[in-house]
């Protein structure tokens, strides 16, 4: 007899329908897997906001303002939070002895993970960057789903992130080169990239289906990578990916992209022209969607929501507050679905 959903709160920075980054984007794919699941799912941003308490696919959504109410409201069993996120300590540590799943996205220069019950990484090469953590681990890639990303490819040369550590350098030097060829860049959030050739287009971040099906070739010339996600999207829908060598991205794309150093500008312009052969381009991205395929999205859904499970309390007492409770909002309005 399968046992009782948990009670989860999530603490993220930010959390709807339009997320920056591809680690919002897996948290919130992990929680849609979780309500699916039969979690009841809170979620509180930090990112100060004057949104007031809404709910978004089942899921109850507080500003920061509110945390204090949500952990009374959701009673927790268990807390799930970003590393690198300042204002998530302070909520996990006055929420009572509950625990914790904290997820690491990336490499980033704080390698303190502190205590969590677990810790979760998108690859192992993003696990081999914290050596000193002795903690509970769980090396999972993040769920992408088909659904949202497969299209009819397009005909430009694509660049997810407008920035140095995202390539926007390279796209720029490479475009410079292939005057003929149409690129394709897509902004990062709150980013100004600089000049760009004339042949460069750029686009603010969308629907992603918007993004690959106006892409022939995706183009992932990152200077840090934990997991190539964008590669991933890309080739459920058969764009080859040229991308750096770089450990994680290895671990998403396989065999099934080509590998070039960041600053070998002739060599990424040569594999864009060899793969004008019509020929070259059918077999490059056969190899790309049999190797994205292959992945199991579902399967990483039931592998985190089991991890959840695993975390729950043999015995569980009411969870409280080490904090007095705020005084009631000005705002009396009902939250409703989005």
């Amino acid at each position: 007899m399968r046992s009782r959903g948990m009670r989860v709160l999530v603490i993220l920075p930010v959390y709807g329908r339009a997320l920056p980054t591809g680690a919002f984007v897996t948290s919130r794919e992990y929680v849609h897997g979780l309500v699916a699941a039969g979690h009841a799912v809170d979620v509180v941003t930090t990112i100060k906001e004057p949104s007031d308490v809404r709910v978004e696919a089942g899921v109850r959504v507080w500003p920061l303002r509110y945390w204090r109410r949500a952990v009374q409201a959701s009673r927790p069993e268990l807390l799930i939070s970003h590393h690198g996120d300042r204002k998530a300590p302070r909520i996990v540590a006055q929420s009572g002895r509950v625990p914790h799943l904290l997820m690491v996205h990336g490499m980033a220069e704080d390698r303190d993970l502190g205590r969590p019950s677990l810790a979760w990484f998108p690859s192992q090469a993003c696990r081999d960057d914290y050596p000193t953590y002795r903690g509970r681990t769980l090396v999972l890639p993040p769920p992408i789903d088909p659904g949202r990303y497969q299209v009819t490819p397009g005909s430009m040369v694509t660049l997810s992130g407008s920035t140095t550590a995202k390539g926007a350098d390279v796209l720029a030097a490479v475009a410079e080169r292939m005057p003929d060829t149409s690129f394709l860049l897509v902004r990062a959030a709150g980013h100004e990239p600089g000049p760009q050739p004339r042949n460069v287009t750029l686009v603010d971040r969308t629907d992603p289906r918007d993004i690959y099906a106006r892409t022939r070739v995706l183009l992932v010339p990152s200077t840090t990578e934990s997991y190539g996600r964008a590669g991933v999207e890309a080739m459920l829908s058969g764009i080859p990916v040229l991308a750096a060598p770089l450990p994680g991205m290895r671990e998403a794309l396989g065999d099934a992209a080509t590998y070039i150093p960041r600053e070998d500008t002739a060599r990424w312009v040569a594999e864009l022209r060899r793969l004008t052969d019509p020929a070259v381009y059918a077999a490059a991205s056969a190899r790309c969607r049999a190797h994205a395929e292959g992945l199991d999205y579902a399967e990483n859904l039931k592998a985190f929501e089991a991890a959840c499970r695993s975390l729950r309390p043999r015995r569980t007492r009411p969870p409280g507050l080490a904090v007095r409770p705020p005084a009631a909002p000005r705002s009396r309005r009902r939250a409703t679905p989005a």
